[in-house]
């Protein structure tokens, strides 16, 4: 099979071995994969996001050079069972599940670890428990955009607030959609977006934002905290750069919670004084629960998302690099999806 890699820093189209499900596991056919901000950390700086994983605590398994096959943002079909499987779901079933695969020794992440078969690739493999069946009437497209989706989510109940907080999402890239999606899904009637330009302000006011600043002329925080009158704030850091961090937590008004969602790989200089004077409290989102990509599969199934707004673009197996150079420049796409069945270049 077919299968798209960072090796070393490029991306490689490379020939593997079909897997063969162990275990508890399935055999999938990939029919379409996001392209994912995470993955273009990975390419561009996949061994520096190693080194700071094991500080975390992961131990990433490798021999040899650093190879990753990408892709956790998918919708498949079940292809075949291995053993020790139920098997309640059929031959054919489209499926999305947590990007995880589940064994004796331990967990490992799909598309973002060593040795571990992305849906990038033409098959691979994933954990039964996990599944979760797409219903007929959500196309692919829509589909998978269920794990950005869960992010978001995910996102909304770290903070621990309820419908009644005023929100501020910085940045309207993908994940900041996701998180004004999910605000909108637990009934927040105040949402700000800000971001320094007009047409992902405009998406996320089509997402569900009520107003749309442009985070260069600063008056993103005071917005917010206008419109807040007496209900608590928070900020929602979608976009990982270290001085929005370090001016968020200059900026922010007493009582503030700020959820960190964007990546950021990068060391920050903040004073705590700063943010023990204003009791602000600070908060980090990682991934989802299963109960995130339950409630992500449900709000898709029910029409909540416009995947038609997100999706701007799809690729075959043979045009990811193209894809990837082009997203890492300044690009008017919001969600680019692989479709490892076909060749062909971004469109």
């Amino acid at each position: 099979m077919r299968s798209v890699l960072v090796r070393d820093g490029e991306i490689v189209v490379e020939e593997r071995p079909r897997p063969e499900p162990g275990p508890g596991e399935v055999l999938v056919k990939s029919r379409a994969c996001g392209i994912c901000g995470s993955d273009l950390h990975i390419a561009h700086h996949g061994e520096d996001l190693e080194r700071l994983a094991e500080r975390a605590g992961q131990t990433l398994a490798r021999d040899g050079s650093f190879a990753i096959s990408l892709g956790h943002e998918f919708v498949a079909e079940i292809v075949e069972f291995g053993p020790d499987t139920r098997q309640t779901l059929p031959v054919g079933q489209r499926i999305c599940s947590l990007p995880f695969l589940i064994g004796s020794d331990g967990q490992k992440g799909i598309g973002v670890e060593p040795d571990v078969a992305g849906a990038y690739s033409e098959y691979f493999l994933c954990s039964e428990p996990l599944l979760i069946p797409i219903a007929d009437h959500v196309p692919d497209e829509a589909a998978a955009l269920v794990e950005p989706l869960a992010v978001g989510i995910h996102a909304v109940a770290r903070a621990g607030r309820g419908p009644d907080q005023a929100a501020l999402v910085v940045g309207c890239g993908p994940i900041c959609l996701a998180t004004i999606a999910a605000l909108r899904l637990q009934g927040v009637d105040t949402i700000v977006a800000c971001d320094p330009v007009p047409m992902r302000r405009e998406l996320g006011l089509k997402t569900g934002a009520t107003e749309a600043v442009d985070s260069a002329d600063g008056r993103d925080l005071s917005r917010v905290t206008e419109l807040a009158r007496e209900r608590p704030v928070v900020v929602y850091e979608c976009v990982g750069r270290p001085f929005i961090v370090s001016q968020l937590i200059e900026r922010a008004p007493a009582k503030t919670t700020i959820v960190f969602v964007g990546i950021c790989t990068e060391e920050v200089s903040i004073l705590p004084f700063i943010a023990m004077q204003k009791e602000l409290d600070l908060r980090f989102a990682f991934y989802y629960a299963p109960e995130d990509f339950d409630a992500a599969v449900a709000a898709i199934a029910d029409g909540v998302l416009d995947w038609k707004l997100w999706v701007t673009g799809k690729v075959g197996i043979a045009g990811v690099a193209e894809a990837f150079d082009v997203l890492s420049a300044p690009n008017d796409h919001v969600k680019v999806l692989v479709e490892p069945w076909r060749d062909g270049g971004l469109r």
